[in-house]
């Protein structure tokens, strides 16, 4: 075989081998990612549930306060009621009114804390539903993930070890071209020389069509034992049996 079908051939095995490896990636990729997603949702969940709790010891606290007012305020109207020097009755009422108001703003402030426990449990309810929901995604994605090894596994193999055995009839100066265009391009070394016009001597290369010198065919037809790349991206040139018969 000639250098080029080599070329084309390590071109095959290799084309395949990345097609199935970036699969398999993929794969692991999106389960990495729903994974991601919920451990922030697990993070989301905890401060939530953070939240609450500091919102009910919040309203527990007021609740306490409200408690110890009221106490207060039961002995200040039996006192007022007990009460028979006017100055006494005025300054317990005075204080009464002083306290009531103070209860009714320490109520409110329970209330808008018991609020904010609500309104935080519809939020936790929220999370837990993604949560959930995204827990699935993860086991769906795992299920594939590990169908994708059990196909892609065996035969990747293969085709690691047929890469192996075609890189080695690849001389080393050629093997670097072709490892540096196909990591470059996604596994896409090589591109076919297109005749557009062989009386006019034009020609373009299939992959980036970008115009060819007439050199690059005149080399590549008249010996197909030397790579010939390129001026453009780089790829290795190869042609078809149409290509060569009309040269």
């Amino acid at each position: 075989m000639t250098l080029i079908a080599d070329l084309v051939s390590l071109h095959q095995v290799d084309s395949q081998g990345r097609a199935l490896r970036m699969r398999l990636e993929s794969a692991e990729h999106f389960v990495a990612v729903q994974e991601k997603h919920r451990v922030q949702l697990v993070g989301r969940l905890e401060e939530m549930k953070s939240q609450i709790r500091q919102h009910q010891a919040t309203a527990g606290n007021h609740e306490a306060e409200s408690g110890s007012v009221k106490n207060r305020l039961e002995t200040l109207r039996e006192q007022l009621n007990q009460s028979t020097n006017p100055k006494q009755y005025a300054a317990v009422l005075n204080e009464l009114k002083l306290l009531q108001t103070q209860r009714d703003a320490i109520d409110d402030l329970t209330i808008a804390q018991l609020d904010k426990v609500q309104e935080s449990q519809g939020k936790l309810a929220e999370i837990e539903k993604l949560l959930t929901e995204r827990v699935k995604v993860i086991e769906a994605g795992q299920t594939e993930l590990k169908t994708c090894k059990g196909e892609v596994g065996a035969r990747l193999s293969e085709l690691d070890r047929e890469r192996t055995v075609a890189s080695q009839r690849i001389p080393q100066r050629d093997l670097v071209i072709f490892n540096r265009a196909a990591d470059l391009y996604e596994g896409e070394a090589m591109a076919e020389l297109v005749a557009i016009d062989v009386r006019l001597r034009e020609y373009v290369c299939g992959a980036c069509n970008m115009e060819l010198p007439p050199e690059k065919y005149a080399a590549l037809a008249s010996n197909p034992n030397v790579a010939v790349t390129c001026t453009s991206c780089h790829r290795i040139l190869y042609m078809t049996e149409v290509n060569s018969s009309v040269g």
